[in-house]
């Protein structure tokens, strides 16, 4: 094991900042979605299905914060329930299709818009010049982490 560099140690703030940020954000988000009867997965699943003619779940697996092996087990449930529906692709019937249905339509306009403004509400203290220059720089330090070719 080598000594620690002044450089890895410099580290040690951003990483514990962006971490405690991670833990209040969740936190937050989580209680208010579990107020609406939802569990994060799911509200994530409605989110990025909303107001789309559903995708792929290949693709809804890449735009969700849902792991591979958790996302079918949310998809049955959510199927359940009655608020997707899953059918094979016209072109490749490899391909599952996932979308909305009335119901789960229903079901993402009750909770989307809701949970936006709480969540609004709490970044609006930040100026919006420093939500861009965030963003940016949250974007950059994601980029960092990705796997390179």
């Amino acid at each position: 094991m080598s000594t620690p560099t002044p450089d890895d140690v410099s580290l040690v703030p951003v990483f514990r900042a962006l971490m405690e940020c991670h833990t209040q954000v969740t936190r937050v988000s989580g209680r208010h979605i579990e107020e609406l009867g939802l569990t994060p997965s799911q509200f994530d699943v409605l989110a990025v299905l909303g107001d789309t003619p559903g995708m792929t779940c290949s693709e809804l697996g890449r735009r969700t914060l849902i792991s591979k092996g958790t996302l079918t087990p949310v998809l049955d449930r959510m199927e359940a329930k009655g608020w997707i529906l899953r059918q094979r692709g016209e072109q490749d019937a490899r391909q599952i299709r996932v979308s909305l249905t009335p119901a789960g339509d229903a079901e993402y306009r009750r909770t989307f818009m809701p949970h936006v403004d709480v969540v609004k509400g709490f970044v609006q203290g930040l100026p919006a010049d420093k939500q861009t220059t965030l963003v940016a720089l949250l974007n950059e330090l994601k980029a960092c982490f990705e796997p390179r070719a």
